[in-house]
This record gives structure tokens, C-alpha cells and sequence, in this order.
């Protein structure tokens, strides 16, 4: 697999579409942990307005790729270096949000919502770690303002739920 990895350069075009997929996979997740946890209605409700927070997101990175793919922004000079394109490859695959197919399966594990937030803070430092890489790494500013606002707001994801630990 990882010969396959070492061939691929990651253009911003194909970083914006990997973030609207890491999006999608955090909005399934918090939408059926929300469905899960639904008789706690505190719980319900942190749950559905982290998956909102996910869809705004998603938002942000779709009209990032419309604009990039409207350009027609991608030559050779503007890929990735093969190093940071490996890297964001194997985060993503390995990492983040469990993909909508395995959303189901991961939940059924998880009894005690501590779990589930535990699970959410790791994708959350993940989250993290892969925009980080797309500010480090992006060629075009329009993707690293985006990437940026999207850290942040990560962050900001990350603090709530570690809070949240906090008050369990």
C-alpha cells in the first residue's frame, strides 16, 4: 500500500475534497452518537451542534474546491511535496472520524458517553493535526485561510470536548 502512497502528490484541490470527507465522516459520527445518547437531552444537543459545526465546515471546504476547481489551479509546481502528501494520506486513511460504514460499528461498542466523547477528542486531535499540515503545506493562500479557520475552529472543538470530560 504504501508504494501506492508514495506516488501520490495531493494537489489543494484533492486536500479540500479529503476535508469535505473528514466533514461528512464528523457529521455521521456526532449525528448517531446524538441518536445513541437521546435520552440525555443535555447530551443530545452538545452532540447536534457539534454535527451543525461539522456541516458549516464542510460548507467552507466545498466552496473552496468549487473556487480552486474554477481556476484550474493544479500543475506539477503546485503539488505537494511527496513527504507532506504521504503523511496527509496515511492521516487520513488511518485516522480521524471512523468513515461512515464503520460509524455504526464503532458506536455499537461505545455504552458510556465518556466513551464516546474519548473517541470524539481523539478525532478532534487528529482533525488537528491534518489542518495543521494543510496550513504548513498549502501553495494557495485561499486554502490556507481556510485550513486556518477550520484549525481553529477544531480547537475550539477540542477544548468543548475536553471540558466536557471534565464535567462527567
Amino acid at each position: 500500500m504504501l508504494n501506492n502512497i508514495e506516488k501520490k502528490y495531493l494537489t489543494d484541490l484533492e486536500v479540500a475534497r479529503l476535508a469535505i470527507d473528514i466533514e461528512e465522516r464528523g457529521y455521521e459520527f456526532y449525528t448517531k452518537a446524538s441518536e445513541k445518547f437521546s435520552s440525555d437531552e443535555k447530551l443530545r444537543k452538545f452532540f447536534d451542534d457539534m454535527a451543525q459545526e461539522e456541516i458549516i465546515h464542510k460548507s467552507k471546504f466545498e466552496e473552496l474546491y468549487n473556487k480552486l476547481l474554477s481556476e484550474k489551479k493544479g500543475d506539477d509546481s503546485l503539488y505537494f511535496d511527496i513527504e507532506a502528501s504521504i503523511y496527509l494520506t496515511l492521516l487520513y486513511n488511518t485516522s480521524v472520524f471512523p468513515s461512515k460504514d464503520a460509524v455504526d460499528e464503532v458506536l455499537e461498542k461505545i455504552n458510556k458517553f465518556e466513551d464516546a466523547v474519548e473517541l470524539a477528542i481523539r478525532a478532534e486531535k487528529d482533525s488537528i493535526i491534518f489542518y495543521d499540515e494543510i496550513v504548513k503545506d498549502a501553495k494557495f493562500d485561499s486554502t490556507k485561510k481556510v485550513a486556518i479557520t477550520l484549525l481553529n475552529e477544531e480547537i475550539k472543538h477540542f477544548i468543548d470536548l475536553s471540558n466536557m470530560v471534565k464535567v462527567i
